[in-house]
């Protein structure tokens, strides 16, 4: 008896997007919408948009 466990068949896939930001000035903002509520510190959030 094998551990090996076939998964179910699917038929469909969904795939999501948040976008991005559309310039180098855009990254910052778009870095503090995606974290908000997770309590990044801003400065944080600007060592990233780098």
């Amino acid at each position: 008896m094998s551990d090996r466990h076939d998964p179910a068949p699917y038929d469909a896939l969904l795939l999501l997007s948040f976008g991005g930001p559309e310039g180098p000035d855009d990254v910052v903002p778009f870095l503090e919408n995606v974290t908000r509520g997770r309590g990044i510190p801003k400065e944080r959030l600007k060592e990233v948009g780098q």
